[in-house]
């Protein structure tokens, strides 16, 4: 059987084994392991003479390493005897000093898991056979390897039953506790003896074994008693290591364990003192990168635990002082490691600066404002350290936008980091923190000013970074400006940000900086309101080739999205300089014929994308300048139309010339270049104002008003005959959309004609979700004029929405669409209500088709999987009851409301109810009411779907109350008569209970209602188990 097992092994890890024989193999060997003989037959083939091949005893190893961790309950007493005596023998006897690491390391392991399995109870001798490993030896090789394997088995101990990084459940934590605890008897102090004896008579002639014996103190230490590890002798030893290049690395861990082993703080406190560890840290290399990362993890624990000892001894001012004393010791090895070349190193120290920022504002507010002085060096020495950190290396290969790779991220997540540090040093002394940062960016912008080749570019953008990231910890009434008319003057910020512009910083040839000076002028627009002097210049590198016209297409993109908001929050400053940065743009204003273009299965706008997209916001931006205060009406139309004439131009030429004909699904270009036109002419709509807005206060339609629709019905014209192509359909919409605002009411006799030239025709469930917002929009902008439109659009519009809805579904996406596709319907519907439309769903044209809605929206009430939608078909309902419940006029009045115990007389509705009374009854909506709406008001909450500890159900149990209440307002007292008489005796309610209901529904809110009728559910749910 072994032959066979060590056969069969060679298959299984054999890559080019033939598939048939290899899964034979596999098939064999997990039989072996299975098998309740399978670890005996493995037992017996790893220590067999001469050794099998090392796959066959790995795989071996395997097996028992799967019955010790699954299956050692199974075993008799005799055969755990027998694997302790066949394990041991192998280990003392047989084991060869040429076994393979990953042999020994795996054979240690069994042996390890066996003793986790029977120590103390069944092996109460481990230690003791453990520590007999290394004595008389017969040979100084066997003694050597009996050394290795000691330490192995005591490194592998402590993963087994100590670390705590290793996930275990509570029956493996309560063995690992009973474990340690026998252990701490005797087992701990031979072992610490046996490790110190090992590593001063090794540490000369074996860095390796030394090393691992500091590495066995620092694992060990944080369970053990602390007086087995540190003596005087051996914190000599340890310090002597540090100094001692193979072993300084496994020394200052050891050193960081102590450091950080939880301890009572006073105790800690001694301990620490003891140490007199930053007389060490001054005799540290710290040239050695590696190694300053892990003296900085060092200066890190050490930090903390002084932090931790002086939050705790406030009762006692003696330690507490000890213990900031000691804090103002190790601050300088803070800001040395904390300005490590090396990230990690400086990384590591975040916690303790993190910390000692927090002790030192506790500390100068219990000791008064007055101490701050004394610590002004310690602020400026972390700021400027901080601050060089957050510096780019100019000697790192860094790349910026769309070659950025990981490492860039990596400085940039550190960045962030360093900001938090950054915000809390300074709010320690603001002043201080203020003055400092303006004289460093001040400086390096002076410099260039003097001088550009004098300053590096890591040193421009870092200044420019900090005048970003200054308006976050800068703030306040007088953030920009101090003073007033005559007496104003330049506030620290605005210093840093006049600076920056006039030094002329925007120049510098690196990449980084025009984008970083454009973010900077983008964030601070307030700036420029309180000194508009600054606009031109900045106006002027938006504009030429630093930013709309860069060559760096990253640098580019971003600086269109950054002019957008520029000129979007400057607009009422901008009418001077409107002329000047169109003329410095109409290049940009060209639609190019874009590249070939595949059309994919589905559309998705944003594919549709880049560059282009991002040149919207140019487009945008353009009619935010056309439209700015200040610029003459007639003159926004004549500049309007020069700017639109090209793109109809362009257009229209596409269109006489059939271009668009040339397309094929493979190479897409002309049409791709209409849905480009008409997308840029919908974008510079945007940057209009809304017309019904300023219409009113200047009563008059501006001119430009019939500029668009001259746009609109170019538009038109492409959509009528492309109404086929998803590209147009997509554009057609975004500028339609766009458009409503700027041309207000003269966009209605439009609408009609552009839905059915196609906005509908071949649409897609995408392509509706994003236009029955549109149509939610102006009914509600333009109710009542719009009614006639509406319901000439409704019908078909509503057609083609149920037919999407009754569309298969492929797929999350389709799923996630059809959901979209139900809310926007359902929206749709409610704000039809809202805005008092609801008259186009009975319209003679229209009424064939309300069942059909109604009936929807009961499906969607019904729909538990989608509770967010079914909340919504609820609302709409209370609508629809509102609209069309209303019973007799008596009842309307409020006859059958509650009356106010003060007043007598009945509460009104909206102040009760938190209902609106009802409107004028439709024909046989009644009986709907009673027979369709009513019954599904209990069905949805009594569904076994249905969950009341859910946070949607218990949003959709408020809509359910707010419909019965909705109901009562529009019925009266023929509602709950009914409630009694008739459906809730045929429910099988308790009578008790469904009065307590009905009470609730005549007396209380909406919110004391949903609570009682919860109630009065969950226990009719109970009744009917």
């Amino acid at each position: 059987m072994e032959e066979n097992l060590e056969r069969a092994t060679a298959v299984l890890y054999d890559q080019h084994a033939n598939p048939t024989l290899h899964a034979q193999a596999t098939a064999f060997c997990t039989e072996i392991q299975n098998s309740p003989e399978g670890w005996q037959i493995c037992l017996k083939l790893f220590v067999r003479e001469p050794a099998s091949t090392d796959i066959a005893r790995f795989f071996c190893l395997q097996t028992l390493e799967d019955l010790l961790r699954r299956r050692y309950a199974s075993l008799s007493s005799n055969h755990r005897i027998f694997l302790r005596q066949t394990l041991w023998n192998y280990l003392t006897q047989l084991m060869n000093p040429a076994e393979k690491v990953f042999i020994r390391n795996k054979f240690v392991q069994a042996v390890v898991l066996l003793f986790a399995n029977q120590y103390p109870s069944e092996w109460p001798s481990f230690f003791d056979d453990l520590l007999s490993l290394i004595r008389g030896q017969a040979s100084a090789e066997r003694q050597a390897l009996m050394v290795d394997s000691f330490l192995r088995i005591s490194h592998a101990i402590d993963d087994e039953v100590a670390n705590q990084m290793i996930a275990r459940d509570p029956k493996e934590t309560a063995r690992n506790t009973l474990i340690k605890d026998a252990m701490r008897e005797t087992a701990n102090v031979q072992l610490t003896e046996t490790w110190r004896e090992i590593l001063m008579s090794s540490y000369q002639s074996s860095a390796e074994t030394a090393d691992a014996c500091l590495r066995l103190f620092a694992r060990y230490v944080s369970w053990i008693d602390i007086n087995l590890v540190v003596s005087e002798s051996f914190i000599a030893a340890l310090y002597q290591f540090l100094g001692q290049e193979s072993l300084r690395s496994a020394a200052c861990d050891c050193l960081t364990e102590i450091v950080g082993k939880g301890m009572l703080p006073l105790d800690k406190l001694n301990l620490v003192q003891a140490l007199n560890v930053t007389s060490v840290l001054e005799g540290l290399d710290s040239e050695d990168l590696d190694f300053s990362e892990q003296v900085g993890r060092l200066i890190n624990v050490f930090g903390l635990e002084l932090c931790q000892i002086w939050d705790a001894t406030a009762a006692n001012p003696e330690a507490r002082g000890a213990s900031f004393a000691l804090l103002q010791q190790v601050f300088p090895f803070l800001v040395k490691y904390l300005g490590s070349e090396t990230d990690e190193a400086s990384t590591n120290l975040f916690p303790f600066l993190q910390a000692y920022t927090t002790v030192l504002k506790s500390y100068i507010k219990i000791k008064g404002d007055d101490s701050i002085h004394q610590f002004k060096a310690n602020i400026l020495a972390l700021l400027r350290t901080i601050i060089l950190k957050m510096k780019y290396d100019e000697d790192a290969n860094h790349a910026f936008g769309d070659a950025a790779g990981p490492t860039d991220a990596e400085f940039i997540e550190m960045r962030k980091n360093l900001k938090k540090h950054f915000d809390a040093v300074g709010a320690i002394d603001k002043s201080l923190f203020v003055s400092f940062i303006t004289s460093v960016v001040s400086e390096t912008f002076d410099k260039y000013s003097s001088d550009p080749s004098s300053v590096s570019w890591s040193d421009a953008e870092l200044a420019l970074h900090l005048v970003y990231i200054c308006g976050e910890s800068i703030q306040g009434p007088g953030q920009f400006s101090t003073g007033e008319g005559a007496s104003l003057a330049l506030a620290p910020l605005s210093h840093m940000i006049s600076k920056m512009i006039t030094s002329n910083v925007s120049q510098h040839p690196h990449v980084s900086i025009p984008f970083e000076f454009f973010e900077n002028v983008a964030r601070y627009p307030l700036f420029f309101e309180t000194f508009p002097d600054y606009i031109p210049s900045v106006l002027e590198a938006f504009v030429d080739r630093r930013g709309l016209h860069n060559d760096v297409n990253f640098i580019r993109i971003r600086a269109y999205y950054l002019f957008r908001q520029f000129v979007h929050a400057l607009k009422s400053k901008l009418s001077p300089f409107v002329n000047d940065v169109l003329n410095n743009i109409q290049d940009l204003l060209v639609v190019s014929r874009p590249p070939p273009f595949k059309v994919p299965a589905s559309i998705d706008e944003d594919s549709v994308g880049m560059p282009f997209d991002s040149q919207l916001y140019v487009y945008e931006a353009v009619g935010i300048l056309i439209s700015v205060d200040g610029v003459p009406t007639e003159k926004q139309a004549e500049l309007l139309q020069a700017v639109l004439t090209p793109l109809m131009h362009q257009t229209e030429d596409i269109m006489r010339n059939q271009l668009y004909k040339r397309d094929t699904p493979e190479n897409v270009v002309f049409t791709l270049q209409l849905n480009h036109l008409i997308r840029a002419i919908g974008s510079i709509s945007k940057g209009f104002p809304d017309v019904d807005h300023l219409g009113r206060a200047t009563q008059g339609v501006p001119p430009w008003v019939s500029v668009f629709q001259q746009a609109l019905s170019v538009v038109a014209a492409v959509l009528e005959r492309l109404h086929e192509s998803e590209l147009i359909r997509d554009a057609s919409r975004f500028a339609f959309q766009r458009m409503v605002g700027c041309m207000g009411h003269d966009i209605l006799n439009s609408i009609g004609p552009l839905v059915t030239a196609g906005l509908l025709t071949n649409s897609t469930r995408r392509e509706l979700v994003d236009f029955l917002p549109f149509i939610s929009h102006i009914t509600h902008k333009f109710k009542p004029a719009v009614f006639p439109i509406m319901n000439e659009l409704i019908g078909p519009l509503l057609e083609r929405v149920f037919a999407s809805l009754n569309l298969p579904v492929e797929g999350t996406d389709d799923a996630m669409s059809l959901q979209e596709l139900r809310k926007g319907y359902l929206n749709l519907l409610a704000q039809i209500f809202n805005s008092d439309m609801e008259g186009i769903l009975v319209t003679e044209q229209n009424m064939p088709q309300l069942n059909t809605v109604l009936q929807s929206v009961l499906h969607f009430v019904k729909e538990s999987s989608d509770p967010s939608s079914q909340k919504l078909a609820f609302s709409v309902l209370s609508k629809c009851v509102i609209s069309w419940g209303a019973g007799d006029e008596a009842q309307i009045n409020g006859a059958s409301l509650p009356k106010n115990p003060k007043t007598g007389k009945p509460e009104k509705p909206a102040k009760l109810l938190a209902a609106t009374a009802p409107k004028s009854a439709l024909p046989g909506f009644e009986s709907f009411l009673y027979g369709s709406i009513l019954p599904i008001l209990f069905q949805v909450p009594l569904n076994a779907a249905y969950d009341p500890k859910d946070g949607q159900c218990y949003l959709v149990m408020s809509e359910i109350a707010s419909l019965h209440k909705t109901a009562f307002v529009a019925q009266g007292g023929k509602y709950v008569e009914y409630l009694r008489g008739r459906f809730l005796p045929e429910m099988g309610c308790d009578p008790r209970a469904a009065e307590a209901f009905l009470d609730a529904l005549q007396n209380k809110d909406n919110k004391g209602l949903r609570e009682v009728l919860a109630a009065f559910l969950s226990e009719h749910r109970k009744t009917r188990r």
